[in-house]
């Protein structure tokens, strides 16, 4: 783990990032972050697992393809940790990667999988549609069927001007140390010691051995413009009336700013409408959560201003990318290997490694959890690591 040179003092600090404003990266980025979905932590192992976890979002990625360089890579996982728990995708729910062409936060084109119910073998046919204009944002008509294929196929589903798709069971790309972060939590809070694990203690990657279900999607750049927004949705059919699942823009927004009572709302809100949808309170969340959280560091909290910047940075929840953008991961996309974690510990503990407020330096309380990137990820599609 990178020194804590910053941290005032570091007992303190990981009580109130537990028990403060709202539970910091405690269930990962996104994994299990709708307390709809029915996310549960098993038998006190950490063991993630979700009672709908076929519309539960763990990820969104979106990256320069690194075997095409004119090429855009779209991912999202879903299901957490289905070695353990098993898990397909539902038969009864659209997987969704919205993405806004103009900058205005409404999705002008959505790329809509769904899934049929799984052979004896555990593999599903799916259908990609695209829908675009005001279609994008309702999903009402029939749609553009653009790919086709099964689940965890060798070849991917070909639609056409060249887009790609590929769908099924891959390595969970995320890493972290959640164990050691829970460790060190549990025992500054009940003075007990889980599993000898704490953070910097032997740093481990709770999701190196865990798998997932993957759809991924592989873009012409001349289909997009240079700079698109992204996120990533799941809806799923109660009787004849499709129902809002989850949603996921950049990591943690959700799991880290939001408590518990607000955390379904914040799924069920379009992004452009978060910033003031319920009185504003996603905002003010993530305004008091950067308050509170950067007030660890030893430069002294975030001025209001300065918080009121870094929020409007933050909500809406939408992952930017541009191709020829040069803003670290997740303020420019989202890289499988970008330490993601890392990026937010230091923003949201009161580091500046984006420059915004000079004469503060880059390192927040927290600089990171001490985990780097798997080592699975494949050079070519589907780039996500073969499952375990």
């Amino acid at each position: 783990m990178k020194s804590p040179r910053k941290l005032i003092p570091l007992g303190a600090a990981f009580v109130v990032l537990t028990v403060g404003a709202a539970p910091l990266l405690t269930m990962a980025a996104d994994h299990l972050d709708a307390p709809a979905l029915g996310g549960t932590v098993v038998a006190g192992e950490f063991a993630p697992h979700s009672e709908h976890g076929d519309r539960d979002i763990n990820d969104l990625y979106v990256f320069r393809a690194p075997d095409a360089a004119d090429r855009t890579v779209i991912a999202m996982t879903t299901n957490p940790a289905i070695n353990l728990f098993g898990g397909n995708f539902g038969s009864n729910v659209r997987y969704v990667f919205n993405i806004d062409t103009d900058g205005d936060n409404v999705q002008d084109m959505a790329l809509v999988a769904t899934f049929k119910k799984p052979d004896p073998k555990g593999n599903q046919s799916y259908d990609l549609k695209k829908y675009t204009g005001s279609a994008a944002v309702s999903l009402e008509g029939k749609g553009m069927p653009v790919a086709n294929g099964r689940t965890n196929g060798r070849t991917s589903g070909h639609g056409p001007k060249g887009l790609r798709a590929w769908a099924g069971v891959r390595s969970d790309p995320f890493f972290f140390d959640l164990t050691g972060f829970i460790g060190t939590t549990t025992y500054l809070t009940t003075g007990t010691r889980v599993g000898g694990d704490g953070l910097g203690d032997n740093p481990t990657d709770f999701f190196a051995e865990l798998n997932t279900n993957a759809i991924v999607l592989s873009i012409p750049d001349a289909d997009l413009p240079d700079t698109i927004g992204v996120w990533a949705t799941t809806s799923w059919k109660d009787g004849k009336e499709w129902r809002k699942g989850d949603q996921m823009g950049r990591p943690a927004i959700n799991t880290v700013f939001n408590p518990s009572a607000d955390k379904n709302d914040f799924n069920e809100t379009s992004p452009s409408d978060q910033a003031t949808a319920f009185g504003g309170k996603f905002r003010t969340n993530v305004v008091n959560g950067l308050l509170f959280f950067s007030s660890l560091d030893s430069e002294g909290a975030y001025s209001s201003g300065q918080a009121e910047a870094l929020a409007g940075i933050l909500i809406p929840d939408v992952l930017v990318y541009s191709r020829t953008g040069t803003l670290p991961a997740p303020l420019n996309g989202r890289g499988l290997a970008d330490d993601v974690i890392d990026v937010e510990l230091n923003i949201t503990t009161g580091g500046d490694p984006l420059g915004l407020f000079p004469p503060r330096d880059a390192t927040g309380a927290v600089p990171g959890d001490g985990i780097g990137p798997h080592s699975d990820y494949l050079s070519t599609f589907p780039y996500l690591g073969v499952p375990h």
